[in-house]
């Protein structure tokens, strides 16, 4: 018997291993000589993780620490970082315990909740460890229960690709393992899994896809299910990388921040296919910080992109989606406060209160492949450094203002600019102006001031950059990678 058992092991183990190998090398994965962080909650997915891992790291020229994320929501959650602890120093690996606190976050689930604030424990590892990538338990089956919640509660392309090999910096080499071919390697780990209870729960929706639906589709329906699913996934991912990158071009072109909001150039986003029109529409209110559902993101195409003439769609408390002439505006209500009066005394990165924007602000000598001449876009200003003078101050327009704008014969009212630019009386008590000593050097979104650009005898460089900002946190853009809907694995 004992040399059955063993027969077995060494058959799931080359199993698992060879396919892990697989899907480290079809996915560039690892990054030769730089550590990986591998995350281990104890269970059997992420030991599994990590003793393969442990197998192929002289062959995958890599090196292994391991990182714990101590929740504190179970009472034996300490007991779960002592047991990670123990693995760790069998396999010879440095061990991490991070300690996070469930975030008080109103419209999000607490499993939703868990995995932000885990993800965001896992950036901070990467961050202060160097190493480049961090990977976790996630199997075949977590993608297609994934896919299949995402199904039922609703998401864009990239949802639908259900949790992605790789989304840098986080790997999964588990992904094209199944759970069963997991639960046969585990009874031959030198540590027994440990067991989450919750896992069972079925007033979790992930656990009542896993106990109630798949095994009803997989009886009533068809055996294979859950291979015809994860080719599914496989496919959406492929067609939603098409969608993302057409959708990144079309925003590059298509949308500009300004102190308004996200303006969307109407023909330029017309000419872009369906699908990119709507992602297109359903990011920039995500940067508003609001839920892009499907009804929401067809109003917003069919009665402001799709017809003409001017009108306005009410969003969330304080926030508007209108068509401003050729541009759909999506921003803050025109009635809602000016922009407050702040001082940037140097470089660095400002938020501006009450605008939802940051002003970045970067000083530097002026190399050989910069700009000759004028620059100025909707999201940045190049600008002539010593001809600025700080504090600038950064204020709403004032009556009287005056400028000379770029390009322009000379000085005149900033009044008659923005009519000439046909921007309405209810936006412009939230168009934003930089000022140096007294003289407007750019009127930002719109225009720079002919004063202040670059010339031939530019020395030093002032680089102005707005970029769209949650008051309470990270810049619209950047994102924690978790995937929503994933299974909790660390």
């Amino acid at each position: 018997m004992h040399y059955i058992s063993d027969m077995r092991w060494e058959k799931e183990r080359f199993t698992v291993i060879a396919r892990v190998r697989e899907t480290l090398r079809r996915w560039p994965m690892l990054e030769a000589g730089r550590p990986v962080l591998v995350g281990v909650s104890g269970g059997a997915d992420s030991l599994v993780l990590l003793d393969v891992l442990a197998q192929l790291a002289e062959e995958e020229n890599i090196t292994l620490r391991v990182v714990h994320v101590d929740h504190g929501v179970r009472r034996d959650s300490a007991a779960d970082a002592i047991y990670v602890r123990r693995v760790s120093d069998h396999y010879g690996l440095e061990c991490a315990v991070r300690k996070i606190r469930l975030p008080e976050k109103v419209g999000m689930s607490p499993e939703e909740r868990l995995r932000e604030a885990r993800y965001a424990a896992f950036q901070a590892e990467l961050s202060g460890s160097g190493a480049g990538r961090l990977a976790t338990g996630h199997t075949a089956d977590d993608r297609v229960e994934t896919l299949l919640l995402r199904l039922l509660t609703g998401a864009g392309p990239r949802g639908l690709g259900s949790i992605p090999p790789l989304r840098l910096p986080f790997i999964r080499p588990l992904i094209r393992v199944w759970r069963r071919e997991v639960e046969e390697y585990a009874p031959f780990l030198p540590f027994p899994p440990r067991l989450d209870p919750t896992n069972l729960d079925t007033s979790i929706p992930r656990n009542r896809v896993r106990h109630l639906l798949l095994p009803l589709l997989e009886e009533e329906y068809n055996p294979s299910v859950k291979r015809v699913l994860l080719g599914e996934a496989e496919m959406l991912a492929s067609l939603a990388e098409i969608v993302e990158d057409l959708t990144r071009q079309s925003e590059e072109k298509d949308v500009s921040p300004t102190a308004r909001g996200d303006e969307i150039d109407v023909e330029g986003l017309r000419s872009r296919p369906l699908a990119v029109r709507r992602e297109v529409i359903a990011a920039a209110l995500r940067r508003l910080g609001l839920e892009p559902g499907f009804e929401l993101v067809e109003d917003i195409r069919a009665k402001l992109l799709d017809i003409e003439g001017n009108s306005r769609l009410d969003l969330a408390p304080g926030y508007s989606a209108r068509r401003v002439y050729d541009r759909i505006v999506l921003g803050p209500r025109p009635e809602q406060m000016p922009l407050a009066e702040i001082y940037i005394a140097g470089e660095g990165k400002h938020l501006i209160p009450g605008a939802g924007l940051q002003l970045d602000v970067s000083i530097r000598p002026r190399g050989p492949g910069d700009p000759r001449g004028a620059v100025d876009d909707s999201r940045e200003a190049w600008l002539d450094a010593d001809r600025l003078s700080f504090p600038l101050l950064v204020r709403g327009i004032r009556p009287g203002d005056r400028f000379h704008p770029l390009g322009a014969p000379g000085r005149r009212k900033l009044q008659d600019f923005l009519v000439d630019e046909k921007i309405p009386r209810e936006d412009r008590a939230r168009i934003m102006v930089i000022e140096s000593a007294g003289e407007i050097a750019w009127v930002a979104g719109m225009r720079i001031d002919e004063r202040f650009k670059i010339g031939e005898h530019t020395v030093r460089v002032a680089v102005l950059e707005v970029v769209p900002r949650h008051e309470e946190g990270a810049a619209c853009g950047e994102e924690i990678q978790a995937e929503s809907g994933e299974d909790d694995k660390i």
